[in-house]
Formats: C-alpha cells, sequence, structure tokens
C-alpha cells in the first residue's frame, strides 16, 4: 500500500471516529433538550393553574367580602343606628325588634358570626383580618407561585432554545465532516478544522446550559407562604409578626426582592425609616427598580433629610415616565425644603401642565381623567400644609414632613413659597376638575371671614333673622349640622364650590356646588350636615372649609368639633 494510500486510510478512520463522536454528543444534547423541554412544559402548565386560581381566588373572595361588608355588616350598623333612635324615643319595643334582626344576621353571616372579625359589643368589623385569613394570603401564595414557575418556565425554555440551536450547529459540523471524506488534498483539511471548532463551541456551550440547567431556580414554597402571611398580617397592623414572616421568607430565598420591599414598607409603617430605606435599597439591587419601590425610597429619603438622595431616586424615575404626578410633586417639595425656590417652582409648573395634558386627552378620548390624578393632586397640596404646620410648630398626628431643623434655607420664605403653592394646586386642582383647564386670571369677589354657628329664625318667606355664632368657632360632639355666615361682594357669580376637609382630608360628603349668584346680597348662609336623619352626628376633628369662585380660592375657616 502506498503512502497516500496509508494517509487517505488513516484520514478517514479520524473522520469517521469524529462523526461517530458528534453523532452521539447530538443523541445526547437531543435527550437534555427533550428533559429541558418537559420541565419547562410543566413549569408553564403550573403556572397557568396557579394563575387561574389566584385570580378565582381574588374574584371570589372579594365577591364574598362585598356581601359581608356591603350587605351584611351595613346592614347590621343601619340597625344599631336604627336601635339608638328608638330608645333615644323611648320606643324600646321597636329597639328589641331591630335588636332581633341585628342576631339573625350575625347568626347567617360568615364574618360577623365569628369573634376573630367582628365584635358585636362595640361594632367594630376586622375587615382585614377577614380579608386576609379568607382570600387575600392564598391568592397571594398562588400567584407568587405562578410567577415563580413562569420565571422557570423562561428559563428552561430558554436553555432548551439554545440547545436546538447547538443540535443544528452540530448537523452542519457532520454535513462537513461528510464533505471531507469526498475531498482530497489540503483542502478537506479545512472542513474537519471548521467542523471541529463548531463542535468545540458546541461543547462549550452545552456545558454552560447544563449548568444553568441544574442551577436553575427551584420554586421555594417555604418562601413564597411566609412571604403571603407576611403581606396578610402587614394589611391587619400586625407590624412585628408580619417582619418575622419576611424574616422567613428572605432567609429561605436571600433575593427575594418583592419580600424586601414589603419588609421596607412595614418598617416605614413603624417610623423606622432607616432600616425602611435599607430594605428599599436591597430591593432596587435584587431587581425591584420599579416605580413603586423608587417612589416609596425617594419619599422616605425626603423624610429623613436626604435630600440628594432624594431627587436621584425621583429623577430615576421621572426621566423615562415625566407622567407620574406623585412623583413629580415629591421632587418639587425635595426641591423646596433645600431651598430652591426656583427648581421647585419649575417642577410645580411642569405638575400641573402635565395633570392639564392627562386630563385634556382623556376628556377628547371622551372617557373619564383617571381618578389618582385628584388624589394625587390633593395630595401634594396636603403634603405642603404638613410642611407648613412642621415650620409653625404646629406638628399634627397625620403631619408627614422633615422635622424643621432638616429644612435648610430661610425658613419664613420656604413657608410663604409652601403656601402659595399650596393654594396654586388647590385652584388648580379645581379648575382642573371643573372646567379641565388650568385656571387663568384673578377674581375680584371679597369674601369676609367665615362665621360658623346655627341659624335659629326665618321669617315666613324662609330668610333668615337670626344667626348664634359658637364660641372660638368650636363645637361640641353631637351636633348634626352647622352653618356658616360669610358676606360677599364683587361681580356676579353662576357657581361657586364648597370643600370640606376633616383633619386634613376632604371630606366629599360635604362638598357643596352652589349654582347662584352672591352678587344680589351680602350676607350669606351655607348649611353642612345630616339632617336628613337623626342617627348619626359630625365626627370629631378639625374642619377646614374652603370657598371657590371662579375656581379661585377666595376663603376658608377653621372649624373645631371636640
Amino acid at each position: 500500500m502506498s503512502e497516500q494510500a496509508k494517509s487517505d486510510k488513516s484520514f478517514d478512520n479520524l473522520v469517521t471516529i469524529l462523526i461517530a463522536s458528534v453523532a452521539v454528543l447530538v443523541a445526547v444534547i437531543a435527550f437534555f433538550q427533550n428533559v429541558v423541554s418537559n420541565v419547562s412544559d410543566q413549569a408553564r402548565r403550573s403556572a397557568q393553574r396557579n394563575s387561574i386560581d389566584a385570580t378565582r381566588e381574588e374574584i371570589v373572595g372579594e365577591i364574598k367580602y362585598s356581601y359581608e361588608w356591603q350587605g351584611a355588616y351595613q346592614t347590621w350598623n343601619e340597625l344599631y343606628w336604627q336601635i339608638v333612635s328608638a330608645e333615644d324615643h323611648g320606643d324600646y319595643d321597636a329597639a328589641e325588634r331591630y335588636r332581633e334582626v341585628q342576631k339573625r344576621i350575625v347568626d347567617i353571616s360568615d364574618m360577623l358570626g365569628n369573634q376573630n372579625y367582628f365584635d358585636a359589643t362595640d361594632g367594630t368589623a376586622y375587615t382585614q383580618a377577614y380579608r386576609s385569613e379568607k382570600f387575600v394570603v392564598k391568592a397571594q401564595t398562588l400567584y407568587e407561585t405562578y410567577l415563580a414557575e413562569s420565571e422557570l418556565g423562561n428559563i428552561t425554555d430558554n436553555i432548551a432554545d439554545n440547545m436546538i440551536v447547538q443540535i443544528t450547529l452540530l448537523t452542519v459540523a457532520l454535513s462537513l465532516y461528510g464533505l471531507s471524506l469526498a475531498l482530497a488534498g489540503r483542502v478537506r483539511w479545512l472542513f474537519v478544522l471548521v467542523g471541529s471548532g463548531i463542535v468545540g463551541v458546541c461543547i462549550a456551550w452545552f456545558s454552560i446550559s447544563l449548568y444553568q440547567y441544574f442551577s436553575r431556580p427551584v420554586v421555594n414554597h417555604i418562601a413564597i407562604q411566609a412571604y403571603a402571611e407576611g403581606v396578610g398580617l402587614s394589611t391587619q397592623g400586625r407590624y412585628e409578626e408580619a417582619i418575622q414572616k419576611f424574616n422567613i421568607a428572605i432567609a429561605q430565598k436571600p433575593n427575594y426582592a418583592k419580600a424586601y420591599y414589603e419588609r421596607a414598607n412595614v418598617h416605614y409603617s413603624l417610623g423606622d425609616y432607616s432600616t425602611a430605606i435599607a430594605d428599599y435599597e436591597a430591593a432596587r439591587a435584587r431587581g425591584l427598580d420599579d416605580i413603586s419601590t423608587n417612589w416609596n425610597l425617594g419619599w422616605t429619603y425626603y423624610l429623613v433629610g436626604e435630600y440628594e438622595k432624594a431627587l436621584e431616586t425621583n429623577e430615576r424615575i421621572l426621566q423615562n415616565h415625566p407622567e407620574v404626578l406623585g412623583m413629580r410633586m415629591n421632587q418639587a417639595l425635595t426641591y423646596l425644603v433645600m431651598g430652591d425656590l426656583t427648581r421647585s417652582k419649575e417642577q410645580y409648573d411642569a405638575l400641573m401642565r402635565e395633570a392639564e395634558r392627562q386630563i385634556s386627552q382623556a376628556r377628547s378620548d371622551q372617557k373619564e381623567p383617571p381618578s389618582s390624578i385628584w388624589f394625587y393632586m390633593d395630595a401634594s397640596a396636603i403634603d405642603l400644609r404638613n410642611l407648613i404646620d412642621e415650620l409653625d410648630g404646629n406638628r399634627n398626628y397625620w403631619t408627614q414632613a422633615p422635622a424643621a431643623n432638616l429644612v435648610r434655607g430661610d425658613h419664613s420664605e420656604i413657608r410663604d413659597f409652601a403656601y402659595q403653592q399650596m393654594i396654586r394646586l388647590k385652584e388648580a386642582t379645581t379648575a382642573l376638575e371643573y372646567d379641565s383647564r388650568l385656571p387663568t386670571g384673578e377674581t375680584s369677589a371679597q369674601v369676609g371671614t367665615f362665621v360658623f354657628g346655627h341659624v335659629t329664625g326665618k321669617d315666613n318667606e324662609g330668610y333668615i333673622t337670626d344667626f348664634e355664632p359658637d364660641t372660638d368657632n368650636a363645637m361640641s360632639y353631637g351636633e348634626v349640622s352647622f352653618d356658616v355666615q360669610f358676606t360677599y361682594s364683587g361681580p356676579a357669580t353662576e357657581q361657586y364650590i364648597w370643600k370640606v376637609f376633616i383633619d386634613g382630608y376632604e371630606y366629599l360628603p360635604l362638598r357643596r356646588v352652589v349654582n347662584q349668584d352672591l352678587s344680589e346680597g351680602n350676607t350669606w348662609y351655607t348649611h353642612f350636615g345630616f339632617d336628613y336623619t337623626n342617627v348619626f352626628y359630625l365626627a370629631p376633628g378639625e374642619y377646614l372649609l374652603e370657598l371657590y369662585i371662579d375656581n379661585q380660592l377666595v376663603q376658608s375657616g377653621i372649624l373645631y368639633i371636640e
């Protein structure tokens, strides 16, 4: 046999071995691809099932809760007030009949019939405990399991897809080996080398895929259950117990970003801002870098006086989502407490323009603007009111603002600016709600100081003849209504709006929109309260009344019910 024949024989043997080896490798990869695909399919089917179950639990749970709250409890509560009214009028037989109906309602109610959810002695309903134990924890568990299994499905899907590509490339390598057998000379070695290079890449890639498969995340049911129970406890205000549950979840799954986030919310509720910040940062570092996390983190930085970090956190979202009004408000507020009034005003201006744009867009599309717009606009005005109260040394239990010593710059100047922006926000909110555009110009209407009291006399035509003012704008608890006396001078009016805030928050049932021309008289009276019933009283607290004419805040006053 010639040397050439021996060389060809050796080459053929080598290529044959390579082809056989690659064929075995293809079989191995195909086997694992089938295994990984099955794992992926199982994870996705389980995820879909848990998603459906979570939705069902939440919907059915909310329906049952709605019945218990809107049906059973509200009826029980109405009967309670009927009992009070009957006893006040000496009709004890009627009161007893109402009690019997109450007892029957308790007997057929899942919530009222359980002492863990309802205390019949004082009528307290522990609704969050009921919701948590009946469906919130279970629905949360199913939803978190769905997310974990979806993540597993995505990972294994990607691994399986990579293996298919590896098999395809190895098929190409086999073709190159086969072609090399039909060639002579040095060129056949080029096909072998290229094919072998492809095989080498595939072996390395397959090794990585195997590592990813065997190190894939598992669905940690212990962590998920602890997390869901922590969410349920936190909604009930059982914060220390909730922290313990979140600790378990994090110990089981150290990168559980949502557990860090919820634990941060609990620490915030307890007033432990430094620990809350650490947990928000931990959640963000583990991938939960969304609007909610940054919003809460930025606000907490604001409260503790770390303003530069608050600005950076807010801007992290605003640069891509300028439509998030709440974070724009917080950005404006943060510049304000830093003493940078110019940038603060720029942010408030941008906020109002964006709110106007969103409302105009919604109504041009023949849709109602999102209710969140009004909520956040009101909240921004409340935040400014809180800052003013803090600077005035008039902190209330609802006040949320940095301590006065953390506010930089001239406090008097900052306070005046805060008051101006608060009025602007209130007027802008009113104008946007009723006219869909920001207010323009100023009103020449003049309204005198509010006098709170009760109308005590009317003539035969219904005109008020006597009014009894309250001492120091204060009333004792037990009143069902009050009247406000005010004077007016100025141009004719078509409409004016009253807003009533109790302890800082508007109480919408007392809002009044009056279509009347105030220029026809000088002294006017407006009535507020529950005269339509004999069982409800005005709640104790601070009542702030605001009067808007032409969407301008023209007067305000405070009444205390003690």
